[in-house]
């Protein structure tokens, strides 16, 4: 089975999603600012991550297309990005609409607060590809995408332009999962996983499946190819 690239054979809406993103992803960089490395460390943060990101996933929250619709998980979404609890960028207007704000990090938000990452990270690095880059190269934290481990942040370019454009986390590894747990996410990706070397990810801003088995565009579950990988970064 030939893989697909990160644009080969998906639909243009699917390529001008992806760009809006991208876009948007841009503007989230502009305006982050300088962190301030701290560490902690916390026994088994990678599990805690994985299991309050899992909590997130249950949720079932779908990008609102049309106001008004069931499928519309604004309010969800504005939580992740402006609540104290989460990302905390309180001072962005109100999550109203798909494409407002790349919410591809702020996603991560709450897992790793919750997992007692420092919390300039969380509101200062995590949301940014770039910020990302920058706060891992400067404190050593990138990881050999071959030694990929769940709970780690991985970055990935989803438009084939070679650039770090979408925050995801690793749920499990091309080495580990076992396939009854991860049913759900082994059927993402036309099903090719066992075709292709990848990894399952928990991710939001992007198309993929809810714990329900339904494909949508939210918090989702996927796996994505190891050809897409850019970065992977384990904050401890």
């Amino acid at each position: 089975m030939e893989h697909k690239g990160a644009t080969d054979g998906a639909t243009m809406e699917d390529q001008v999603r992806r760009l809006r993103r991208a876009l948007a992803m841009r503007d989230v960089d502009d305006q982050a600012t300088d962190p301030m490395p701290v560490e902690r460390s916390k026994k088994d943060r990678a599990a805690l991550v994985i299991e309050r990101s899992l909590k997130l996933w249950a949720a079932n929250i779908v990008e609102p297309h049309k106001s008004g619709t069931p499928a519309n998980s604004a309010e969800q979404i504005d939580w992740l990005i402006r609540d104290p609890d989460c990302a905390n960028w309180h001072w962005l207007d109100k999550y109203t609409h798909n494409g407002q704000t790349a919410w591809c990090g702020f996603a991560q938000s709450y897992a790793f607060r919750a997992a007692g990452l420092q919390w300039r990270i969380v509101e200062k690095v995590l949301p940014s590809c770039y910020r990302l880059k920058k706060w891992a190269k400067e404190n050593g934290r990138f990881v050999p995408v071959d030694e990929m481990k769940p709970g780690d942040i991985v970055l990935v370019d989803s438009t084939g332009d070679g650039k770090a454009n979408h925050i995801t986390l690793c749920w499990a590894d091309s080495e580990s999962p076992d396939p009854e747990e991860y049913t759900a996410a082994y059927e993402a990706s036309d099903r090719d996983y066992y075709d292709h070397p990848g990894y399952i990810t928990l991710e939001g801003n992007a198309k993929g499946l809810l714990p329900d088995g339904r494909q949508v565009e939210g918090y989702v579950a996927r796996t994505r190819p190891l050809d897409q990988v850019t970065h992977v970064i384990r904050f401890l």
